[in-house]
């Protein structure tokens, strides 16, 4: 073949594929998704600086990101699902800026959409609970279903913050901008999203990137790897006093970590559970993932605890064993190694036993496996390889049954390996921790009057031999 035949071919190619990716906003509407429509205010593009972090912490991450005004439309097939109106401040419309941290270098962007009105962009049916001024946009092509695994796990193991998200198709300023998942951001909202009082509540991170903020809080016992930041109050509206309190109870948390007497100030069972939500997930992400810590108000009375699971580009990495978050000299690796009357550990073995008999199974390979034949998962394999067209992947015959099977094997495997581990590290805890979930499912079987067998089986009054009668062990003879 000589270079001019190779060369037409070539350009076919590229035609060809430049073809399949330019998806009309009538195809992408026609494939069943909701579609998120931007237009912003003189087709002005969205745009950030890039900023590497200083000696000794890590990562990468952006400054400068612009606020561009815009108008959102979200349409179903031909039906509108919802109109914000062009922009007008504080009346209509929204501004789009580019959010995230290492993400954001990607080519595809992550967005926060602020409303100038509130309301529910997941449209629940109920405006008046969710509505709420900010939404993201997170980054689905790539992801591939990882984010809907870790959203479904806030919700499997009860964290007190299950944030809501809803896979879209979207268009910014007429051009297809791939898929995503619209969903809802880690901020107070009394109502939906984290309940901290108004005036004297906090939500705070444990954050990698402490040093793109403008105040962080440098306790006594950080490094230069992880410091606290807040995210509410918002540090713009920040008093003194609210400073002085949180930097000296931060202090004073932290050092009660480190000195293994942290349950009075740290709710134990939602930081097992956090912690146990990476161990099963096996995320390697050098801290785990994002930590957020929500604390009620500003008294030494209430405990803070890990809101919500969050960020999950590194789930189902760390094979063999425990996640990043548990081994890594950070936050949880001090809770489990000073722990000294075993408090945390007997806290992380029983949210262990509440959890696991059905956790991988019967309710997260179940979740996957109903997705997955539902219209909305089929639509999200069709959305997710056009993305991967329009962003010229290699992955464009990616496959939402084939993704559900390698989360199958990677889970039951996860788990048989937790089981054991745990068992091996904790024998006594565990041990003790079974015989009281026997005792009590028994017991709880048990009410006045009602007789039971010695293996907890219920048998008439007339019943003979050794019984059980009001939690009491009673021979019964002829």
């Amino acid at each position: 073949m000589n270079m001019k035949n190779l060369y037409i071919i070539i350009c076919m190619l590229i035609i060809s594929i430049a073809k399949m990716g330019a998806q009309t906003l009538n195809e992408i509407c026609e494939i069943g998704l909701p579609v998120v429509i931007i237009n912003t205010e003189n087709n002005e593009e969205p745009t950030c600086e890039y900023v590497t972090a200083p000696e000794g912490a890590a990562g990468q991450s952006i400054t400068n990101a612009t606020k561009v005004p815009c108008s959102i439309t979200i349409r179903l097939h031909d039906e509108i699902l919802y109109e914000s109106g062009i922009y007008k401040a504080d009346s209509s419309g929204a501004t789009i800026k580019i959010r995230g941290n290492t993400s954001a270098t990607l080519q595809i962007k992550p967005y926060k959409l602020k409303l100038e009105k509130k309301a529910d962009l997941l449209m629940r049916n109920n405006d008046s609970k969710y509505k709420d001024k900010e939404f993201l946009l997170l980054i689905a092509h790539k992801n591939q279903l990882r984010t809907y695994v870790g959203f479904s796990l806030n919700e499997i193991i009860d964290m007190p913050y299950k944030p809501s998200l809803r896979p879209v198709n979207v268009f910014l300023n007429d051009k297809y901008a791939g898929l995503y998942y619209l969903a809802e951001s880690v901020k107070r909202n009394k109502d939906c999203r984290i309940n901290v009082d108004k005036e004297t509540g906090y939500i705070f991170e444990y954050d990698a990137y402490w040093w793109n903020e403008d105040y962080y809080i440098d306790t006594e016992f950080s490094n230069t790897a992880m410091k606290f930041t807040l995210k509410y109050p918002d540090t713009k509206d920040i008093t003194e006093d609210q400073k002085t309190f949180i930097e000296q109870w931060l202090e004073d948390m932290q050092l009660a970590v480190l000195y293994g007497e942290c349950e009075d100030y740290l709710n134990l069972d939602t930081c097992a559970r956090w912690i146990l939500a990476q161990d099963l997930l096996g995320i390697s992400d050098g801290a785990g993932s994002n930590l957020y810590f929500a604390k009620p108000d500003d008294t030494y009375e209430t405990k803070a605890y890990p809101a919500t699971l969050w960020d999950f580009d590194c789930i189902c990495i760390t094979e063999d064993e425990w996640s990043s978050a548990h081994k890594s000299k950070f936050f949880f690796n001090y809770m489990f190694e000073n722990d000294k009357n075993n408090t945390f550990a007997t806290a992380y073995c029983k949210e262990w036993i509440k959890f696991s008999k059905d956790l991988v199974t019967e309710k997260l390979i179940k979740a996957l496996n109903e997705y997955a034949l539902s219209d909305e998962g089929k639509a999200f394999e069709k959305s997710y390889n056009l993305s991967s067209l329009r962003y010229n992947s290699n992955d464009s015959s990616w496959s939402i049954t084939d993704q559900v099977k390698e989360y199958k094997e990677w889970f039951t495997a996860r788990k048989e390996w937790m089981d054991e581990s745990i068992n091996i590290l904790y024998p006594d805890i565990m041990k003790f921790m079974q015989d009281q979930t026997l005792t009590h499912n028994l017991n709880s079987r048990n009410p006045f009057n009602k007789s039971y067998d010695i293996l907890g089986r219920r048998v008439p009054s007339s019943y003979k031999g050794i019984k059980i009668i009001n939690r009491k062990k009673v021979i019964v003879r002829e």
